[in-house]
């Protein structure tokens, strides 16, 4: 007779969350193939929050400029802002990675954009709705605001009149939506 397969529920326990589950074949056999730029990655990942994660666009090493030493951990983030940010903690990131496993003699943050995001950012702005024209005030509308501001100097009469009549073309534009 076949054995039923047990469980987290059988055992009592909560269900695994899918990245727990990746993160623990990723720590076992499969993570011991990985190269080093994968390693350094893996890494990065593991020792930041939510926050670096979002914002890192790639993550790679590079050879380091003076013999024997450690090779340079380069982070391209989404974030000119981000990017000075984290430099400045630059020796947390450090000392965070080292716990993870990973020595690096330096940490390099650098702006790549991922283009996917530019794509969605560029797309939004092309397709803003383009300005309904307002509507035309009748000449008994242009009539009435001139009356009402018949009293007032002449160099304000003018702009008075404009601010008005722009304002009944909003006016009457909203009352059309709505109806």
């Amino acid at each position: 007779m076949a054995q039923r397969r047990r469980t987290s529920a059988d055992r009592g326990g909560d269900a695994v969350r899918a990245g727990d589950a990746v993160g623990a074949l990723l720590q076992g056999r499969l993570g011991k193939g990985l190269s080093a730029a994968s390693a350094a990655a893996k890494a990065w990942y593991a020792a930041n929050g939510d926050r670096e994660r979002k914002h890192t666009t790639g993550v790679w090493l590079r050879k380091s400029g003076r013999t024997g030493c450690d090779p340079v951990l380069v982070v391209a983030l989404d974030s000119n802002l981000l990017a000075m940010e984290l430099g400045t903690n630059k020796d947390l990131y450090l000392a965070r990675l080292a716990y993870h496993g990973l020595a690096v003699s330096d940490i390099r943050f650098t702006v790549r954009r991922d283009p996917a995001t530019e794509r969605r950012r560029s797309g939004a702005l092309k397709q803003s709705p383009r300005p309904t024209p307002l509507p035309e005030l009748t000449a008994a509308e242009v009539e009435r605001v001139e009356r009402a501001c018949e009293d007032l100097p002449d160099g304000l009469r003018q702009s008075a009149c404009r601010a008005m009549c722009a304002s009944l073309r909003r006016n009457k534009a909203r009352s059309t939506y709505k109806s």
